[in-house]
């Protein structure tokens, strides 16, 4: 058995890599805060495929390699999402994955704290100076919002479905929280292993989505 501390993505199964691929993509969490992230890593190095020391790899970043030495590395995790053929494909699915979970602007929910470490995607494109949207996409947004219920479904199997941020409050749960899980976020817990941390406030949530209003 190879000693890493890679596991399959979404898993806690160990990871096993494919010889015949070039490498792959992960991501690595800090579960303190919930902070990641995404990366690539190929097995071997030039025509002489020197192994690239890819066991026991722990991403490029020097802010994640500080909060590592800093806190520990046992307050991390780390998942290969995918393997890949070779360098090119490698590349593509790297950038593909930073840009789906908007590395270089997302942050951590209720704060200004990036929710992800990565500086850059792609290997050149880095953080913007300023936060953008396209003209009306927060109005347009809203509208959609409003014309939708929120379907819930608790870790017991309960069903339960918000009419607005008011009735999810009274619940005792986070508003933002919901509405980031139903426009396509995760819950990270015990029963789902993908996505990103949600504050343990919503942890009985493990599903939530939009439905039509039919009223």
């Amino acid at each position: 058995m190879i000693n890493s501390h890679w596991t399959c993505y979404g898993t806690e199964k160990y990871f096993v890599p494919n010889e015949d691929k070039f490498g792959f993509v992960y991501i690595i969490t800090n579960t303190k805060n919930g902070k990641a992230y995404v990366g690539c890593k190929q097995y071997y190095i030039g025509k002489s495929k020197k192994q690239s020391k890819w066991q026991t790899y722990m991403g490029s970043s020097k802010y994640l390699k500080a909060d590592i030495k800093k806190i520990g590395k046992k307050y991390f995790t780390f998942e290969v999402i995918a393997e890949y053929k070779n360098k090119r494909s490698l590349r593509y699915y790297e950038m593909y994955y930073q840009v789906k979970w908007n590395v270089l602007t997302s942050t951590i929910e209720g704060t200004d704290e990036p929710a992800f470490y990565n500086s850059y995607v792609g290997g050149k494109f880095y953080r913007p100076v300023e936060s953008y949207k396209e003209p009306n996409y927060l109005i347009k947004q809203s509208e959609v919002q409003k014309s939708k219920l929120i379907k819930c479904k608790k870790e017991n199997g309960e069903i339960v479905i918000f009419k607005n941020g008011k009735e999810i409050r009274e619940a005792g749960y986070r508003s933002s929280d919901i509405r980031t899980m139903a426009r396509g976020g995760y819950q990270k817990s015990k029963y789902n292993k993908q996505g990103f941390f949600i504050r343990k406030k919503c942890n009985d949530i493990i599903k939530a989505e939009f439905i039509d209003n039919e009223e």
